[in-house]
């Protein structure tokens, strides 16, 4: 494992990121997802840029082998490979090292506005009875992104602890179904604010907001109006 990243300035020296490095890619024809280029960056330098620049205590990517990391970053990967989202988390989240208190980001690598709305998830402090922080939103009705949050580290391990009892492994668990039980705030925002890569529809749509050429029915949307029109937590 390489070593944590450098803290950005300003970053928060309790928290850690860990970068989900997602699926194989099958409704996109079976691309590494990671190095995917959009506007001119490559998927996990432009996660990892916005991770490292709120999150002190290190961000660590959970990818295959062939995947270039960012200078700075750590790598792991779930053993054995292909186990889920969660088995990636519970491999990142092993690899970092979260003192008392701490708090870990999770973020899929699909997700190119993790800079736009990390803020938000990071705005106030967690409510003492809060396990972690969430993001809600999406098409064609809003729901729960568990891979758009931050959780309290301690909390995010028992509950990993718990599938792995309840199952046998944590391989193949849904992260839903595991996380579920954690008492989580959520952030209310717009479905294109928590838009990920999933279909080259979402692929087309990125490159234009990230080249500043919006489609039409896109046009009033700046990165940012999603997540500020709402934004509210609640608890």
């Amino acid at each position: 494992m390489a070593g944590l990243s450098a803290a950005g300035r300003g970053a928060r020296p309790d928290v850690a990121a860990i970068v989900v490095g997602g699926g194989g890619g099958q409704r996109l024809g079976g691309v590494s997802k990671p190095d995917l280029v959009l506007g001119g960056v490559r998927l996990i330098d432009r996660v990892c840029a916005a991770l490292t620049g709120a999150c002190g205590a290190g961000c660590v990517a959970v990818v295959p082998p062939a995947v270039r990391v960012p200078d700075g970053v750590a790598r792991t990967l779930e053993d054995p490979p292909g186990g889920g989202p969660l088995a990636g988390i519970d491999a990142g989240l092993s690899a970092l090292n979260l003192g008392e208190g701490g708090l870990a980001v999770v973020v899929s690598v699909d997700a190119p506005g993790v800079g736009e709305f990390v803020p938000l998830l990071l705005a106030e402090p967690l409510g003492e009875a809060a396990d972690g922080r969430i993001l809600r939103g999406g098409e064609p009705e809003p729901f729960d992104q568990y891979l758009m949050g931050v959780y309290r580290a301690a909390s995010l391990r028992r509950a990993i602890d718990e599938a792995a009892a309840a199952y046998g492994s944590v391989r193949g668990v849904g992260v839903r179904r595991a996380l579920r039980s954690l008492a989580l705030e959520r952030v209310e925002v717009d479905a294109l604010a928590c838009r990920d890569v999933d279909t080259p529809e979402d692929l087309a749509w990125w490159e234009a907001r990230l080249t500043r050429a919006l489609p039409r029915e896109n046009a009033d949307y700046d990165g940012r109006s999603g997540a500020s029109r709402r934004g509210v937590i609640t608890r």
